[in-house]
């Protein structure tokens, strides 16, 4: 089953870093969140940003990952949803609200790298990213990282991410620093990939997504970003939460997702992680992190994260979250 409807003509990042945002008369601020209200007949200056999610039996909460999608009112948003043939009701909801979704199909997939590749495929965003269907959105998240493409020249731009549980309680926050291709290779650091967004440019240039990935595909193309010499930039806000749930595959993350991400590493890095080398080369790069956590004034959440990190090597670990023994 299928849905299209067209989208907006203008698809130029160039565009709006030339006219968009220039200050008018008078004006202080070139903010996104400032001439999106102010200055409707302008907003086809944006870029637009494509998002696709990828969905299999998630109707208890793909609604709201849609609407964290549509709520943020960007007005040149590609919204494209990639169902697996999903059972539980998800079809109903996709078809609520079809009108303002760029695209969406149910058929049967090779699994969410397959899906995701298939989607972006459809994209004619010159912004990408994807969203899980049990993940959601911040307000204002679009808009900022529009803003931050335009005025960073950017590759890859990326932010901080909230844990939540089912009800969508915060449990804990994902903070970030600057990348550093030493802590990427060496463990010491990470994406939150709801949290992250690049050019299709980067993204054609690395060769999209690999399926034969289960769960690190997003690692194996941030790796290949960094191998063709993507500028990351960080952006020090909240831009996603991601859902932790009991219908999350614990056992199979942790192994095939441990044995994807060694892969990847030994495809870059010069040591192995755990050599000797390796592990003196992952130290450094966590002192770095720490010397900017500092820096940005996070030491008090730094040192309330202890407890979760010496959980993390107990019985209680997790695949994903606070607790996630394969985490920087």
């Amino acid at each position: 089953m299928r849905a299209t409807r067209s989208v907006a003509a203008s698809n130029n990042l160039n565009v709006i870093g030339t006219r968009l945002c220039q200050p008018l008369e008078n004006e202080t601020s070139t903010s996104f969140e400032l001439l999106s209200p102010c200055y409707p007949s302008r907003v086809s200056e944006f870029p637009r940003i494509s998002v696709v999610t990828a969905s299999y039996n998630q109707a208890n909460f793909i609604e709201q990952t849609i609407l964290s999608v549509l709520d943020q009112n960007y007005p040149n948003l590609e919204y494209i949803i990639m169902d697996g043939g999903s059972t539980d009701g998800t079809v109903e909801i996709l078809k609520k609200y079809e009108s303002r979704i760029a695209y969406w199909t149910s058929e049967k997939d090779g699994g969410a790298s397959d899906a995701l590749r298939k989607g972006f495929d459809r994209a004619t965003g010159s912004i990408l990213a994807y969203l899980n269907s049990d993940d959601y959105y911040m307000p204002g998240t679009l808009h900022h990282v529009a803003d931050r493409f335009v005025r960073t020249g950017a590759d890859v731009v990326y932010g901080d991410m909230y844990w939540v549980d089912v009800q969508g309680n915060v449990r804990a926050e994902r903070r970030q620093t600057p990348f550093t291709r030493l802590g990427f290779l060496y463990g010491a650091s990470d994406f939150s990939q709801p949290s992250t967004f690049w050019t299709k440019e980067i993204y054609c240039k690395a060769g999209g997504f690999d399926p034969a990935f289960q769960f690190a595909f997003d690692m194996d193309l941030f790796g290949r970003f960094m191998a063709n010499g993507a500028k990351f930039v960080f952006t020090h806000r909240f831009l996603s939460s991601f859902r932790m749930h009991g219908a999350q595959k614990t056992h199979l993350i942790n192994e095939v997702g441990r044995s994807e991400t060694r892969k990847i590493r030994r495809r870059y890095a010069r040591f192995d992680a755990k050599s000797m080398p390796g592990v003196v080369l992952r130290n450094v790069a966590r002192a770095q992190r720490i010397a900017w956590y500092i820096r940005q004034g996070d030491l008090m959440w730094l040192i309330g994260r202890i407890p979760d990190r010496v959980l993390s090597h107990t019985t209680l670990a997790e695949s994903g979250g606070p607790r996630s023994k394969w985490m920087g």
